[in-house]
């Protein structure tokens, strides 16, 4: 017995470790001979949806070679937020980093690969939460957590290289309510001329604002409107003035403590439904060819269009994500991401049930769609049961 449970054990081990990575391979156009690589493992915001379709956006109509990296489970299926990424190894020649992660607490050599990157001054561009996307780590790689105290890495990666971490008086905390009311988003006066904002005209986000503090020295790039609708509209939030929503900069703090002269840029938008918006997408990109160096090639009509299929759901936390999707499921320019017809995780727990009926609310497809294959959990006479959800930390629970 003893033998099959260590056997079982470095089975699920393997499958994981040698999930194959997802590659895009682009061939002509800006990034010909260029690599980006994708880091998707966060527990929310659907990063696992983000992360491909842009890849697929640079990779088929501008020529880049990009590395898709997920969090993945012991069976080798895509997991959000996940304790293991494969293939990290691709960062040793990246050109650049799009890395959109949330509280990561990985394998030290796992971490390492992603410290070694940061050390040789490697450019990025993060997204929304990957100002915390490292929690619980022990030891070796304490340092890197959001909540690290210690004066010679404070606020651990996401702070000294993003530049917050989530802490509401010194960083990042919600704006608005979150999955009830969206955002508007533009650029701050003065930076319209950015190569970043080149095109880029209004974006509807939505996923929540968040409240951020500029970092010294960036550039902020643009600002965010609370809306009191989900979807777009011009019904500002009265009382939520505009605040900062992404800059760049040119310069961070790798965690050996030295300075290094590189390119980031972070915003605090991008959430899967988020990528909807051709505005969103643009910004993405720009990001990432500005970040990359490769700026010159900017213009104001890139095409950002959307490569195959894209059916984003919710972003929210262990729920409304697709179940047993691998990598291989992705590859190639036709595919979905991710395939409508793919089972919906998260959604057949009464308790589930019950905690998510705000993330429905503004999603009335979704909600007809369960309520048909759930009629006691999400039918209009349901009445979900179950635990009261526990109260986490309010740290945790963002």
């Amino acid at each position: 017995m003893r033998y099959l449970i260590v056997a079982a054990s470095l089975f699920a081990f393997n499958a994981a470790a040698t999930a194959e990575p997802l590659v895009y391979e682009g061939t002509e156009g800006i990034g010909k001979g260029k690599h980006i690589v994708f880091i998707a493992n966060d527990h929310e915001y659907r990063s696992e949806q983000t992360c491909p379709v842009l890849a697929k956006i640079l990779a088929k109509h501008h020529g880049f070679r990009c590395t898709v990296l997920f969090g993945i489970d012991d069976q080798g299926a895509i997991k959000a937020g996940a304790a293991s990424v494969p293939g990290l190894d691709a960062l040793k020649d990246a050109d650049l980093l799009f890395f959109f992660t949330r509280f990561m607490n990985l394998p030290d050599e796992q971490a390492d690969a992603i410290v070694d990157y940061f050390e040789r001054g490697g450019p990025a561009v993060g997204v929304r939460t990957s100002t915390h996307c490292f929690n619980g780590q022990k030891g070796k790689w304490e340092k890197l957590n959001f909540n690290y105290d210690g004066e010679d890495y404070r606020g651990g990666l996401g702070e000294q290289v993003f530049g917050n971490t989530w802490h509401k008086e010194r960083g990042q905390s919600h704006y608005g309510t979150n999955h009830q009311m969206g955002c508007r988003i533009t650029a701050v006066a003065g930076a319209e001329s950015h190569p970043i904002l080149s095109g880029v005209k209004k974006i509807h986000a939505y996923s929540g604002a968040y409240e951020s503090r500029l970092p010294s020295g960036a550039v902020p790039l643009v600002e965010v409107q609370v809306l009191n609708t989900f979807g777009p509209s011009d019904e500002i939030h009265p009382d939520k003035p505009i605040v900062n929503a992404g800059w760049a900069s040119t310069q961070y703090v790798a965690p050996s403590g030295a300075k290094k002269q590189s390119r980031v840029v972070y915003t605090s938008f991008g959430a899967s439904e988020d990528m909807l918006d051709e505005d969103a997408r643009r910004f993405m990109v720009n990001a990432c060819l500005w970040a990359g160096g490769w700026e010159k090639q900017i213009r104001d009509d890139l095409d950002v269009s959307i490569v195959g299929g894209y059916f984003p759901s919710p972003y929210t936390s262990n729920s409304f994500f697709y179940a047993n999707i691998k990598p291989s499921d992705l590859a190639g320019f036709k595919s979905d991401v991710m395939s409508p017809s793919a089972e919906l995780g998260g959604v057949g727990d009464p308790t589930t049930a019950r905690k998510k009926q705000k993330v429905l609310q503004n999603r009335p497809e979704l909600k007809a769609k369960l309520a048909a294959k759930y009629p006691e959990l999400y039918g209009p006479n349901a009445q979900p049961t179950g635990d009261k959800p526990r109260k986490r930390k309010s740290a945790l629970s963002k």
